[in-house]
């Protein structure tokens, strides 16, 4: 049986949270130019029960760079999530994906950076092994107090990909180090 189509639909307010970090966060996410990503979220299908990837940034390439150069559109990057996982985290957790997602945007476009562990040792610096299993108790990327990330741990811009994973949660078996892939960055 032929797989469904993915259908998408722009997450505006994920573009404003991709804006409001770049704002905040200017010496950690510095190679990334909000015009350049959109958000895009799937509506027809769902997240696999076994999947953990909770979204993925894709490099625009190919076909579809020179249709958007053609076009004018500045867009670079897509980061693809589920509306279904979306319409339930907490703010927090939409904030920390997002975050996370931006890291992979390498400063040179059209390519991405893989990561520096099983996630950014920055961000587990500051938010912890766990994150993205915290939810509401996560602390908020856009809250009262900007969260003080270790810049000397920032993900090399020299080692990049064109695939990354993120596990959903930490893992208790060390995995072989990750080839560079030419697939997109996934969070989770």
């Amino acid at each position: 049986m032929a797989q469904k189509e993915k259908v998408y639909s722009q997450v505006e307010e994920a573009e404003e949270i991709v804006k409001e970090l770049c704002k905040v966060y200017p010496d950690e996410l510095w190679p990334v130019r909000p015009d350049n990503v959109v958000v895009l979220g799937i509506e027809n299908k769902e997240r696999g029960e076994k999947s953990k990837t909770l979204a993925k940034v894709i490099p625009i390439k190919g076909a579809e760079k020179a249709v958007f150069q053609i076009n004018n559109v500045p867009v670079r990057y897509i980061i693809e999530l589920y509306w279904s996982d979306w319409n339930v985290w907490c703010m927090a957790v939409k904030e920390a994906i997002i975050f996370h997602e931006l890291l992979h945007i390498d400063p040179e476009i059209g390519k991405t950076i893989r990561h520096d562990c099983e996630d950014f040792r920055m961000m587990i610096d500051a938010m912890g092994v766990d994150w993205s299993s915290k939810g509401d108790s996560l602390p908020r990327l856009l809250g009262d107090e900007k969260i003080k990330f270790n810049l000397d741990l920032r993900p090399s811009v020299t080692e990049t990909a064109e695939g990354d994973e993120i596990p959903e949660g930490p893992k208790e078996e060390k995995e072989e180090e990750e080839k560079p892939t030419e697939d997109a960055d996934e969070l989770f």
